[in-house]
């Protein structure tokens, strides 16, 4: 019996560390995939010439980055912030091409850091969920 009530703390123990990985995943997918939208929006109002735009976008792209290194550090994200500093900066001069590029380059490089990571926490919950559903 005393087995048994160990083996169960264990279990919802180690559920519990699980849980909270995968909720702390979540949100760095979550900036990651808005700093992508962002970023996708300012490199698209760049060849419309707005610089403006571009600005704004890119300082909407710069906030989900900087969460999303927060969560979890990226040499990629870390290189996308600057492009994305520099955007805001030329968006700022009114310098739609070159702020653009810099929210392109930006964009590049969110892109490098979570290739293929889309749906990754979701097949870590269906592995959790085999592993300790009951097969009856």
């Amino acid at each position: 019996m005393i087995l048994k009530r160990i083996a169960c703390a264990v279990v919802a123990g180690t559920l519990s560390l699980f849980g909270v990985g995968i909720a702390y995943a979540g949100e760095h997918e979550t900036h990651a995939a808005e700093a992508m939208k962002h970023a996708q929006v300012a490199v698209s109002e760049g060849q419309k010439g707005t610089a403006k735009a571009v600005s704004e976008h890119a300082q909407q792209a710069l906030k989900h980055a900087e969460m999303a290194q927060k969560a979890k550090a990226d040499p990629h994200v870390a290189e996308a912030e600057k492009a994305l500093k520099e955007a805001i900066e030329h968006g700022n001069m009114g310098h739609a091409d070159v702020a653009g590029t810099a929210a392109e380059n930006a964009l590049s490089h969110l892109k490098m850091a979570y290739k293929g990571k889309e749906g990754k926490e979701k097949g870590t919950i269906e592995t959790i969920k085999e592993k300790v559903t009951p097969p009856y």
